[in-house]
């Protein structure tokens, strides 16, 4: 199992935290997410590793995204 931390921007309420945790979890191999809005952190249990590409492409008609 893998334990990755990813930092979003765009974060700003419960709803934005529901609908990352939502999108994210929609990865395949992914068991858990977890969303901080308060410091924009996205935590992420996977069988596998999860790239940040693979996180923006599930949110790109979203607000929230990872720089870089």
């Amino acid at each position: 199992m893998n334990t990755q931390t990813f930092t979003l921007t765009g974060l700003t309420c419960p709803a934005c935290k529901k609908i990352t945790e939502k999108r994210i979890g929609s990865l395949p191999g992914v068991t858990h997410v977890e969303v901080t809005v308060s410091n924009g952190s996205a935590h992420v249990m996977s069988e596998s590793l999860i790239t940040n590409v693979q996180i923006n492409e599930v949110l790109k008609d979203t607000p929230y995204f990872i720089e870089g």
